[in-house]
C-alpha cells in the first residue's frame, strides 16, 4: 500500500493515471490528451516505471507518446531506453538470465502484465444522483417536478429488474442493464457495516442505464429500514461501491484509489483503509491511494507515505518516506504536534536542527520541550507516568545517561531480568506507579516492570556524545579535548564572540545564542549530526 499526499496542484491525480497506464494494454493517453485549450505539442512526452523480474533484477520501462500517421492521437507505447533520461541501456540478450527473457524484446523491456482497478470517488455517483442533480436524460432543462415524475416512472422498472435479477431489460428499445443485480456477500455486508458504524442485514447492487447514462443503484436493508441510494447518504453509497469493487479485484491486481475519503467521516475513513489493507494481504493486491485526509494514512508506516509538491513550476517527490504528521504539515493541516522531551535548551536546539535537516515539515510537526529537573528526575518521575498511560511521546536524554550496553527488545528480556534491566536505567520498583488499594501482588509488580521497560525501549533515545556541549563541538569540527569542561569551553567561545574580558559575566542566553549560531552551520553529512538525524527519523 502506498499513499500519495500533497497540496492541490501537485498532480496527484495525474500520477495515479500514469500508474494506471503502466501495465500492458493500458494507455494513459485516454486521460492525458491534447486539446485546443491545453496543447501538449510535439515534445516527447513519456513516463518511466520499473518492476521486479524473476531473477531479482529490475525491468525499466518507458512509455512514450507516439505522433505518427496511422496512430490515433495521444497514443503511448513502450520504446527503447532513453539514455538522456538516465535510463540504463538494455543488457545484451546473451547476458540476460533465462527466466527474464520472456519479459523483453531485442530493444526494450515489456510492460508488466497486471489487472488495474481505478476508482475516483469524486465521480462515483449513484444513478439517482447523476440524473437528479445533472439531468442527463433528454434534452434541455427539466423542472424539479419533471425530474421527480421521471424518477417515479423509471423506479418501477429499476425495482423490477433488481428483484428479478434478469440479465437484460428492454426499455424504450434499449437494454438498460449493464450488470445484473446481485447481493453482496455476508462478509462484504459486514465490511460495509464496520466502515460506516451501523448494522446492515443485506445490500443489493445493480449497474444500469435507466436514466440514460451508466450508473449504479444500491438497495440497503437494516433491521428497521430498506432504502435505495436516493435515501442513503453519498458516504453510504461510496462505501458500498468500494467494498464491491475491491472485493471483485483479481488476485495481484493494481488498485488505484483517488481520494477515497470523499463523503466519509474520519472514523469511516480509517475503517475503509483497514478493509482495503485486509484485502491487499488476502489477494496480494498493490494499492495506491491519493489523499488529503490524515485519517486515511494515520495507520500506514512511513515507508508507505510519499509527499509530492510543486517546486519551481515542477512536481517533485519531496519525501520518499514520511510520518503522517510530517506529510500533513506539507498541506497545512493543523494536527496535534508530536511531543518530544529533552534535558536542556541546547539539547532542544540540537534535536530541532536534526529534525530540520531531515525535512522542514518534520521540524514543524514536533513540539520539543525541556522537561524540568534533569535526567534523574525525567527518568524516575516523568517516564513512569508517561509509560503508565502509554503516551505517544519521545524522550531524548543526553549521551551520558545511555546504558553501557544497548537496550534489549522487551520480548527478549525474561521476567527475572526485568528488574536488573530497569536498574541499568536508574529505575527501581519504588519509582514505578502502583495501582491503588492496599496490596500489590507479585504479578502486578511484574506487569508494571514490563510495561515501563517496553515503553522505554520504544520511546526513550539518547543523543550521541557525552553531553550536548561536547556533541556540538564534534558537529562543528572542533572537538573538546578530553578532561576539558565542555560548558566552560563554550563559555569561553561566547565571551570571545562578545568581546568580553576573562571573568566578565556572560548570560546563559548569550551562550545558547552562540551555540545556536554554530549549530546552524552544521550540515547533515557530519557523522554526529547524521546520528542525531537518524535518531529522530527512526522514531517519526
Amino acid at each position: 500500500m502506498t499513499a500519495i499526499v500533497g497540496p492541490n496542484g501537485s498532480s496527484k491525480s495525474s500520477i495515479l493515471r500514469a500508474i494506471q497506464g503502466c501495465p500492458d494494454s493500458y494507455n494513459v493517453g485516454n486521460y492525458w490528451f491534447s486539446t485546443a485549450l491545453d496543447v501538449i505539442g510535439n515534445q516527447p512526452s513519456r513516463y518511466i516505471h520499473t518492476y521486479n523480474l524473476p531473477s531479482g533484477a529490475s525491468a525499466e520501462v518507458i512509455k512514450s507518446r507516439v505522433l505518427r500517421k496511422g496512430r490515433r492521437p495521444d497514443y503511448f507505447e513502450t520504446s527503447a531506453p532513453r539514455l538522456r533520461d538516465g535510463m540504463l541501456p538494455m543488457p545484451k540478450m546473451e547476458e540476460t538470465p533465462q527466466e527474464d527473457l520472456p519479459f523483453r524484446s531485442a530493444t526494450r523491456w515489456k510492460s508488466i502484465e497486471k489487472d488495474v482497478v481505478y476508482v475516483d470517488f469524486r465521480q462515483e455517483l449513484s444513478a439517482y444522483d447523476i440524473y437528479f442533480h445533472f439531468g442527463v436524460e433528454g434534452k434541455g432543462a427539466m423542472s424539479l417536478a419533471d425530474k421527480k415524475s421521471l424518477i417515479r416512472r423509471r423506479a418501477k422498472h429499476i425495482s423490477a429488474a433488481m428483484s428479478s435479477r434478469v440479465p437484460s431489460y428492454n426499455y424504450y428499445g434499449s437494454d438498460r442493464i449493464v450488470s445484473r443485480s446481485r447481493d453482496l456477500s455476508r462478509e462484504q455486508v459486514a465490511a460495509v457495516s464496520r466502515i460506516l458504524g451501523r448494522e446492515y442485514q443485506a445490500i443489493r447492487i445493480m449497474r444500469h442505464r435507466f436514466f440514460g447514462v451508466e450508473g449504479a443503484t444500491a438497495k440497503l436493508r437494516s433491521e428497521s429500514l430498506e432504502y435505495s441510494e436516493a435515501f442513503a447518504g453519498s458516504g453510504e453509497f461510496a462505501a458500498v461501491v468500494l467494498v464491491d469493487i475491491v472485493s471483485a479485484a483479481a488476485d495481484k491486481a493494481l488498485v488505484v484509489l483517488d481520494e477515497p475519503e470523499v463523503s466519509l467521516h474520519p472514523g469511516a475513513q480509517r475503517e475503509l483503509m483497514r478493509y482495503v489493507a485486509r484485502q491487499a494481504v488476502l489477494k496480494k493486491l498493490q494499492v495506491v491511494v491519493s489523499t488529503h485526509s490524515p485519517s486515511i494514512i494515520a495507520e500506514l508506516p512511513k515507508s508507505a507515505i510519499k509527499v509530492v509538491d510543486q517546486v519551481g513550476g515542477k512536481v517533485h517527490l519531496v519525501s520518499h518516506e514520511t510520518s503522517p504528521q510530517e506529510a500533513f504539515q506539507r498541506i497545512g493541516h493543523e494536527g496535534s504536534p508530536s511531543r518530544v522531551y529533552v534535558e536542556d535548551p541546547l539539547a532542544r536546539a540540537i534535536v530541532e536542527r536534526a529534525a530540520r535537516l531531515v525535512s522542514t515539515d518534520l521540524a514543524r510537526s514536533l513540539d520539543i520541550e525541556v522537561a524540568p529537573g534533569g535526567a534523574g528526575t525525567i527518568m524516575t518521575r516523568v517516564v513512569p507516568v508517561l509509560a503508565s498511560v502509554d503516551a505517544d511521546v519521545l524522550v531524548v536524554l543526553d549521551g551520558d545517561q545511555a546504558p553501557s550496553a544497548e537496550l534489549k527488545a522487551s520480548s527478549s528480556v525474561s521476567d527475572s531480568d526485568l528488574e536488573e534491566e530497569l536498574g541499568r536505567l536508574g529505575l527501581k520498583d519504588k519509582h514505578l506507579l502502583r495501582n491503588g488499594g492496599s496490596g500489590d501482588s507479585g504479578e502486578e509488580a511484574l506487569a508494571r516492570r514490563r510495561q515501563v521497560y517496553s515503553w522505554i525501549v520504544d520511546n526513550v533515545r539518547f543523543l550521541p556524545g557525552s553531553s550536548p556541549e561536547s556533541l556540538l563541538g564534534e558537529m562543528c569540527g572542533e572537538p573538546i579535548s578530553e578532561g576539558v569542561d565542555a560548558k566552560a569551553a563554550w563559555l569561553k567561545v561566547a565571551r570571545a564572540e562578545l568581546g568580553l574580558e576573562d571573568g566578565e559575566l556572560v548570560p546563559a542566553s548569550e551562550i545558547l545564542a552562540t551555540q545556536k549560531r554554530r549549530l546552524a552551520m552544521v550540515e547533515g553529512s557530519t557523522h554526529p549530526m547524521a546520528e542525531a538525524m537518524r535518531l529522530i527519523r527512526d522514531r517519526f
